[in-house]
């Protein structure tokens, strides 16, 4: 296996989705390919609990409410966490640089106490918090929505962001040609997540030090179909993408499916 001297390495992925009810399996395997790789640094872009306890669409639906809760929801992220990352500490091994990001299911949180404020926990376990994803234990650095949308951090010439906006209204770009539109509308490297797809787009001899430009959405690391989405569940690509010589917004992908993963560390 290649794993090249002269730029970083890095493992990226998104939309984990985690639920309680859903399987952790899928961040032990994730966690031995980390090992595996001993990548320079990991990128989680977010949406990594579900946060169904918080979801406004099912208000009209009281059946799919039951159930849900935000105490399960926050403890079932945490577990998640530590089947990701607790083999480090037992077998004292070195982790690498973990980078997170606060997707919009996160930002149900942050939503949550701007709609009642009294749902806020100041300094206590009781209320709500983003506190209580223990972002500051999970990841080295992570970056919180700014100005109420992703926010945007650059590595290695790449900029990540859980989305990026595709105009003043601060939706999320998408469509067929989701990964050429964004180097060509952001004019530089950039890797995201959010739709759940997966795409990429190399521009070749572009970019300010002509090493080429990248275009990466990285689709989901999800652990079961949404009974929400239908015929969706099919377009989504599920694994994480390992970044290989990155230099100056350039780098070699690799992709690497949920299912490649469960057939080398499932048994």
């Amino acid at each position: 296996m290649f794993n090249s001297a002269q730029g970083k390495t890095a493992i990226v992925w998104s939309c984990t989705h985690d639920r309680p009810e859903v399987s952790k399996k899928r961040f032990e395997w994730l966690g031995k390919l980390i090992e595996d790789i001993k990548p320079d640094y990991t990128v989680d872009l977010g949406d990594g609990p579900e946060m169904a306890s918080l979801n406004s669409f099912d208000t009209r639906y009281p059946a799919k409410m039951i159930g849900q809760n935000y105490g399960e929801d926050i403890d079932s992220y945490n577990e998640a966490q530590e089947v990701l990352w607790g083999r480090f500490k037992k077998k004292k091994k070195k982790r690498p640089m973990r980078i997170g990001f606060q997707g919009n299911h996160e930002y149900r949180i942050d939503r949550a106490i701007a709609l009642d404020p009294r749902l806020e926990a100041k300094g206590g376990k009781y209320g709500v918090s983003l506190s209580h994803l223990n972002t500051n234990k999970h990841f080295d650095e992570y970056h919180p929505y700014e100005n109420g949308g992703p926010k945007i951090a650059v590595y290695d010439g790449v900029a990540y962001a859980h989305f990026f906006s595709s105009g003043n209204m601060g939706t999320a770009m998408s469509g067929i040609h989701h990964a050429a539109g964004l180097i060509n509308l952001l004019g530089y490297s950039a890797t995201c997540g959010h739709s759940h797809k997966r795409d990429f787009k190399a521009k070749d001899g572009a970019g300010l030090y002509g090493k080429g430009l990248n275009g990466l959405v990285v689709g989901c690391y999800k652990g079961a179909a949404e009974t929400w989405a239908g015929q969706s569940n099919k377009d989504w690509w599920k694994g994480v993408v390992i970044k290989r010589n990155i230099d100056g917004g350039s780098y070699d992908p690799q992709f690497v499916s949920l299912e490649a993963l469960e057939a080398e560390y499932g048994q």
